[in-house]
């Protein structure tokens, strides 16, 4: 069994949705944020299983004057189910529910995606995603080979799969995502390609797709952009579609856009994300 980890801190009011937001865009998605209705206090529960991630993370939460409350090595199936008990079905975007609970069936209206408790952290449960989301139900996924860079735990390739796309590959720099995202894709029973690749190196020449879909840090969106192949897995008028965006770095995603030649379709916010649909000039 996995061992994770586990810091607990207390949250002033109103600081939730700023250390979320501060957490997706340093990359990290193992914590979740619960509130004790006896005492009205609000917690953060954080959970880190590798010991070089933990000096950053606790010098990112020290800029915030959080108060420490305990530290402790667990077991993750431990963990999970306290977190389980936080946590119930949500609709992502009009249509689309997201079950995160891997142990029971739930019966709703339209698209259900089953994810595995722990990979629901940030992903599914983040503004980002809801946004990938509304643009690739916008550009129309049936019959489509769409490429998903930076998966995470598979949602948004397990979506486009149940949105009627042909072939879909998922890529991850992580070993630990990838293996949850395969984990993800054999619960809904679709067939996607999960690979561990930093950016699009393991992808191949004769490869190229419709749509390309990256929720991932607006910085790490500029390096998929320079990288050699991007030009080459994007068939012509294939749409690109690019999440996890804060203002200040909009301006430079759609600068990089222009250099390599894509056109800005759409642009689309929830709070202080934002999202950007663009296609690929002919």
């Amino acid at each position: 069994m996995d061992k994770y980890y586990e810091f607990i801190y207390e949250l002033e009011p109103n600081e939730e949705e700023k250390i979320t937001d501060q957490f997706i865009k340093f990359g990290f998605n193992f914590f979740y944020i619960e509130e004790d209705v006896e005492s009205s206090k609000t917690f953060l529960r954080l959970y880190v299983k590798k010991e070089e991630q933990i000096k950053d993370i606790l010098d990112l939460l020290s800029m915030y004057g959080l108060k420490l409350l305990s530290k402790e090595i667990t077991e993750e199936s431990k963990w999970l189910e306290e977190w389980k008990k936080t946590i119930n079905a949500f609709e992502l975007i009009d249509g689309v529910w997201v079950n995160p609970f891997s142990d029971k069936k739930i019966e709703k209206p339209g698209i259900v995606l089953n994810i595995i408790p722990g990979s629901a952290f940030g992903t599914g449960l983040h503004s980002t995603t809801k946004l990938a989301a509304q643009l690739l139900r916008k550009v129309g996924c049936t019959g489509k080979d769409v490429i998903d860079v930076g998966t995470g735990s598979g949602i948004l390739s397990i979506l486009v799969k149940n949105f009627g796309a042909n072939r879909v590959l998922a890529l991850d720099n992580d070993s630990l995502a990838i293996e949850k995202a395969k984990e993800t894709a054999i619960l809904n029973d679709v067939n996607i390609e999960i690979r561990e690749s930093d950016l699009l190196n393991t992808v191949e020449e004769h490869e190229s797709f419709d749509i390309l879909v990256s929720n991932i840090v607006a910085e790490v969106l500029i390096q998929l952009m320079k990288d050699p192949k991007f030009d080459k897995v994007l068939k012509e008028k294939a749409f690109i579609i690019f999440s996890g965006i804060i203002e200040s770095k909009e301006r430079s995603i759609i600068e990089q856009a222009k250099e390599v030649n894509l056109v800005l379709k759409d642009r689309t916010e929830d709070g202080s994300w934002i999202a950007l649909l663009f296609q690929k000039k002919t």
